[in-house]
């Protein structure tokens, strides 16, 4: 195979295409698995978010009513 007019075998452009391909491979698979952990964390956070909001809501809910009993006296 000539490649700028230098005869370069076909399997050494194989193997160098190969382990490129193989080097983006494991790059993917890290990106994939990184993006899993914040997928993750990203779930936790808004489990804690969602429990916060009913807890502020609990909170205000008992404030009011609790007003509402000061009011009445």
């Amino acid at each position: 195979m000539l490649v700028f007019g230098i005869d370069i075998p076909l399997v050494e452009v194989l193997l160098v295409v190969g382990f490129i391909m193989f080097i983006l491979l494991v790059e993917a698979l890290v990106v994939i698995g990184m993006l899993m952990n914040q997928m993750n964390k990203m779930k936790q956070v808004i489990q804690l978010q969602q429990k916060m909001s009913d807890t502020l809501l609990t909170l205000k809910k008992a404030e009011t009513e609790y007003l509402d009993k000061l009011k009445k006296r």
